[in-house]
């Protein structure tokens, strides 16, 4: 989205407010945009210590946030509507600033359907999304994702992680904090996966030590085969080119990422959030894009559906086909448009 904006200036123009000591931190750092930490927390099915302690962040989060809008004075706040967005919303709307909120999943979870009422305008990713919203609330744009997603090549992600360009590859990936449980079932079939594939693995870094020891203790021949990574940023355009299958949780940016690189994926949903991600990978799987795998059969099953999958170039292909049939490369653009339309209007 940034890189879309051509005419702004990073360090003057735009203002990245987010969980203090975040990913999102760094990677504003990174690109020049100057970032305001708030130190926020959930509230939803804690012990009641816990949620009282975040009411009170809260709170906190909410008040620093007024002085933070005073002072940058936006012209338009865009806001994803996790629960680090409420207090920036809530602050905006008591300051009469107009607030643009993104929903990249396919329902909206419990901080949207609260939030969304402080906002101008809801951006959202398809239009099956648009039934949760009052007409004319809700405008679809799409999924935005980088332009390397787009970019990437089967060819270019096996030459950048030296991957044999004749032999089948699958890319593990449980998001940016790991998801243990698919991380175990990696582990305890490992031999049985590299005899059949090569494997990139996108860890998190709460297991990488334990998978580290794993790929120590196999065979060379084995352990060439087995690429694994606690964490992945500019790479994972590549890495999900590269594969044949990429194995993942269902998070939104599967919506996104997953269809700009036309990859034919097993998503198994986590039963967390209200259980969005299983919505996801219902819509994934019922286009013929994805397989939804639930996360009870991982014991059994798991294996043989990556070999029977593998096998079966015919559906792998027009897996493939489904999944690039829902890219919308026009996305970061169209949200952009919405900014300016917002910001303009008042």
């Amino acid at each position: 989205l940034v890189a879309d904006a051509r005419d702004l200036n990073l360090k003057s123009d735009v203002l990245y407010v987010g969980r203090e000591s975040s990913i999102e931190q760094g990677l504003a750092e990174k690109t020049g945009i100057r970032f305001s930490p708030l130190r926020v927390g959930g509230i939803r099915s804690l012990a009641p210590t816990l949620a009282g302690r975040n009411l009170v962040l809260l709170a906190r989060a909410t008040l620093l946030s007024r002085r933070i809008l005073r002072e940058f004075k936006p012209d338009v706040i865009f806001a994803t509507g996790g629960y680090v967005s409420a207090p920036v919303i809530w602050a905006a709307g008591q300051l009469r600033m107009p607030v643009v909120i993104y929903l990249p999943d396919l329902e909206p979870g419990w901080a949207i359907q609260v939030l969304w009422r402080w906002s101008r305008k809801v951006a959202v990713s398809f239009a099956q999304v648009l039934k949760f919203f009052p007409k004319g609330r809700a405008v679809v744009t799409g999924y935005p994702v980088r332009a390397e997603f787009y970019r990437a090549t089967r060819e270019a992600g096996r030459a950048h992680f030296e991957l044999d360009g004749a032999q089948e590859v699958i890319t593990v990936f449980g998001g940016s904090q790991g998801a243990h449980v698919i991380n175990e079932t990696v582990r305890t079939n490992l031999k049985e996966l590299l005899a059949a594939t090569q494997i990139i693995h996108i860890s998190g870094k709460l297991d990488a030590d334990i998978l580290q020891q794993a790929r120590a203790a196999l065979e060379a021949p084995l352990r060439s085969r087995y690429h694994l990574f606690s964490y992945l940023e500019n790479d994972m355009p590549l890495a999900l080119a590269a594969a044949d299958i990429v194995i993942a949780r269902a998070g939104a940016a599967t919506l996104g990422e997953f269809p700009a690189v036309g990859v034919p994926s097993i998503l198994i949903p986590g039963t967390f959030a209200q259980g969005h991600q299983s919505k996801n990978a219902e819509f994934l799987a019922s286009r013929g894009a994805a397989i939804n795998f639930a996360e009870a059969r991982l014991a059994s099953d798991f294996v043989p559906t990556i070999k029977q999958l593998l096998a079966d170039r015919v559906r792998l292909e027009k897996m493939a086909s489904a999944m690039r049939g829902l890219a919308q490369p026009n996305a970061a653009r169209n949200i952009a448009n919405l900014l300016q339309q917002v910001a303009v209007s008042v």
